[in-house]
This record gives C-alpha cells, sequence and structure tokens, in this order.
C-alpha cells in the first residue's frame, strides 16, 4: 500500500459495544467534513469502518477482555486510510473467501456481507497482527465504490 504523507489524522477509542457505531457514524462524519473530502466518501468509509468494528464486536472476545478498539483515519494527498486495531482473537478478513452471489432466494442468508461490503467499497485492504494487535487497513482513492 504506497500512499504519501498523511496531511490530517485522526484518532479514537471505543469500548467493544454496538452503541458506540453511532458515535463513529458521527465521527467519520466530522472527519471527512472537516478534510473537505467528497460527500462519496463519507458512505463508503462509514460503511467499511461500521463494518469492521461491528464484526470486531460480534466476532472477536474483545468484548469478554474489556478491550478497547482503535480507529485511525489518515486523509493524505489523494486518499483516506482507515485503520482498525484491536485485541481481540486473530482473524485475516483479507483470508476469507469472497463473496458467491447466492443462486435462489434459499440459498441466501441474512448477515456475512461485511467483508464483501468493504473488498467492494474499498481501494485496498491490508491486514496484519503484531505484538497483539489485529491491524486491519482500508485504502480509499478517490474514485471507491461499486
Amino acid at each position: 500500500m504506497t500512499t504519501s504523507a498523511p496531511t490530517m489524522t485522526r484518532r479514537l477509542t471505543i469500548r467493544p459495544e454496538f452503541a458506540q457505531l453511532a458515535a463513529i457514524a458521527d465521527w467519520v462524519k466530522d472527519f471527512v467534513r472537516a478534510a473537505r473530502l467528497p460527500c462519496e466518501r463519507l458512505f463508503a468509509i462509514q460503511l467499511c469502518v461500521e463494518e469492521a468494528v461491528a464484526n470486531i464486536i460480534m466476532h472477536s472476545d474483545a468484548a469478554e477482555h474489556d478491550d478497547d478498539i482503535a480507529v485511525e483515519l489518515a486523509h493524505g494527498q489523494n486518499h483516506v486510510l482507515a485503520t482498525i486495531a484491536d485485541r481481540g482473537d486473530q482473524f485475516d478478513p483479507t483470508g476469507s473467501r469472497v463473496f458467491r452471489k447466492p443462486a435462489s432466494i434459499d440459498e441466501a442468508a441474512a448477515g456475512h456481507f461485511g467483508i464483501h461490503l468493504m473488498r467492494s467499497f474499498a481501494d485496498e485492504m491490508r491486514y496484519e497482527r503484531r505484538d497483539g494487535w489485529n491491524r486491519l487497513t482500508l485504502r480509499f482513492g478517490p474514485g471507491q465504490g461499486p
């Protein structure tokens, strides 16, 4: 992931609780406005960050261990990087199987679209596990989205 130096960076630390998703939505909106980004970026960034955090809350043990989730947004010359970090179970969403469109309504199941949405709305997705932390980094360029 090659990027230029960020011109604006903000960090938010939240509890692993679903009630925090509303705070994330407002925080991302404030970031996008402050960075004077096109409103098309707001939806993509907000959706992906909320999906990543919701997955941590639902599927990791972060809540059981009372571990916070850190979200960082960095605006560069022509991109935004969103990094979501947690100390929960190790999980690499980039290695998750690619979404397969259901052949029928009977095959379709609710949920399990979060990683597919992140892949669809972010230009790049990178994962690393370092020093007990999961770090998911999503890159949004000027023309991201399906």
